[in-house]
C-alpha cells in the first residue's frame, strides 16, 4: 500500500513537468488527392481534395506523435456519400520529417461494409516556422493496404498534403 502511494504521489508531483516537456499543436490541412504525374499533365483536380485537421503531441527530442481526421465530401473510393479516416502516426524528425502510420475509412462503402480495412500510410513532409507560434507543413503522402508495400511507392501513388500548425504551448 506504501508502494503504491508513494508511486502516485511521484507521478503527481513529475506529470506536469512531463506534459510541458511535449509540444502541443493543432493544425488544418488539404490532402490533394492527385497523384504526383497527373500534376504535369492535369493540374490539381479540386474533386481530388479532402480536408484533415491535425493534433501533433511533440517530444523533447526529434520524436512526435501524430493523430489526423480526414473528411471527404462525396464518393471518395466510391463510397455513397461523405467519409472519415481518422490516422495515426509516428514522425520523426524536425525542419524535416518523415514516418508512418496507420487509418482507416468510414463510410457507406460499395462491399456494404461501413468501414474499410486499415491502410498503411508513409508520410515525409517539410515543417516550415512562418511565425513564433505557426508552422506551415508541406507533404507527400503514400498509402499501401500493408506495411510491408510502404516500400513500393512510385510517383503515380503519391499525394500532396499542405496544413497550418498552431502550436498551443
Amino acid at each position: 500500500m506504501r508502494k503504491h502511494l508513494l508511486l502516485a504521489l511521484t507521478v503527481a508531483l513529475l506529470l506536469p513537468a512531463a506534459a510541458a516537456a511535449f509540444e502541443n499543436q493543432i493544425g488544418f490541412g488539404i490532402h490533394y488527392w492527385t497523384a504526383l504525374d497527373d500534376l504535369e499533365d492535369e493540374g490539381f483536380d479540386e474533386s481530388g481534395t479532402s480536408i484533415y485537421g491535425a493534433w501533433r503531441l511533440g517530444t523533447p527530442g526529434p520524436l512526435a506523435f501524430e493523430v489526423d481526421l480526414e473528411y471527404f465530401d462525396d464518393s471518395f473510393a466510391g463510397a455513397d456519400g461523405s467519409a472519415f479516416s481518422p490516422q495515426v502516426y509516428v514522425l520523426l524528425g524536425g525542419f524535416v520529417y518523415g514516418g508512418v502510420g496507420v487509418g482507416v475509412t468510414f463510410a457507406d462503402l460499395p462491399d456494404g461494409s461501413d468501414v474499410s480495412d486499415p491502410f498503411w500510410a508513409a508520410r515525409l513532409g517539410l515543417s516550415i516556422p512562418l511565425f513564433v507560434r505557426v508552422r506551415l507543413d508541406l507533404n507527400a503522402n503514400y498509402q499501401a493496404d500493408s506495411f510491408a508495400n510502404l516500400g513500393d511507392a512510385s510517383s503515380d501513388s503519391i499525394t500532396l498534403g499542405a496544413a497550418l500548425r498552431f502550436k498551443l504551448d
